[in-house]
């Protein structure tokens, strides 16, 4: 199994820009956690929207300060001031927008500030995961959906010393390893499946203010959230889950009133099917 996991850490450094130490954690929560223990990160800088809601959470936990970053609706614009030891961002804002994730580390390494990136929603696409720390979710639904665990990414030129052995302890069972390594053999497919069905969803005549081709969900402007859901709700049922759909405002998606449409749910369909969904919604909502 050494020579497994082993050969799992190459096939992942071989998709990622920068030579890490890469650990495996039985949860990219815990993967967090772990990063933001060490004694050297006391002040922490997060995005005022379009984050992972452990942003959040494990700060509070851990009983440490943090500041919320002023976003263009979360999207990330790099000018930073050494107001924190470290900034933690998504590489896809609320899963609906591209941050631009080598400018946003430039500018960190700049002002002396340590970048961690949670590159769940982009993996393995290598426009992204610039920063000195990523991590990524094998939760589900992910695009890596081993139904548990995740992996850390550490520069070797950071000091977090105290967080790479707090990693080390983390064990996992050897059947994860071997999921893991076919999620990544399937995960650029994967990747542009969604990409492509959250392309029907912009193309259709929803308000939707947000339309990249990089993006993996939708959000559709709404006025009645609440209404809409409740509706949709009930002539729509998900591959995967109770529902496909997300109410906003919320902090992991955007804070402006409406509904996000989580393509990652329909992952298995096929676009004929993908087109009746968006046409339904058309019908209900419009």
């Amino acid at each position: 199994m050494e020579k497994i996991i082993l050969n799992l850490r190459k096939k992942i450094l071989h998709l990622l820009n920068k030579d890490y130490n890469i650990y495996f954690v039985n949860s990219a929560t815990f993967g967090l956690f772990s990063i933001l223990f060490d004694s050297n990160i006391t002040k922490i800088g997060i995005p005022d929207q379009g984050g992972f809601k452990g942003f959040i959470e494990i700060p509070k936990l851990l009983k440490k300060n943090y500041v919320e970053f002023h976003t263009d609706n979360g999207i990330i614009v790099p000018k930073f001031k050494k107001e924190f030891d470290v900034f933690l961002f998504t590489s896809l804002s609320g899963h609906i927008r591209s941050n631009p994730s080598q400018e946003i580390c430039k500018n960190l390494m700049n002002k002396g500030i340590v970048s961690i990136e949670d590159i769940s929603g982009v993996f393995p696409d290598k426009d992204f995961g610039w920063a000195d720390v990523i991590y990524c979710s094998t939760g589900s639904p992910k695009i890596l959906e081993c139904g548990y665990g995740g992996f850390v990414g550490i520069s070797p030129d950071i000091n977090l010393e105290e967080s790479e052995k707090i990693l080390s302890f983390s064990k996992l069972p050897d059947s994860y390893y071997l999921k893991l390594s076919d999620e990544i053999e399937n995960a650029q497919e994967k990747l542009n499946t969604l990409r492509n069905m959250a392309q029907i969803f912009q193309k259709s005549s929803l308000e939707i203010p947000y339309k990249e081709p990089k993006s993996i969900s939708v959000f559709v402007r709404d006025e009645n959230p609440i209404k809409s859901l409740e509706l949709l709700n009930k002539k729509i049922r998900p591959k995967t889950g109770k529902s496909l759909f997300t109410k906003c405002p919320r902090y992991d998606r955007t804070k402006e009133k409406g509904f996000v449409i989580e393509t990652i749910k329909l992952y298995g369909m096929k676009n004929d099917e993908v087109k009746e969904i968006s046409e339904i919604i058309e019908k209900i909502i419009l």
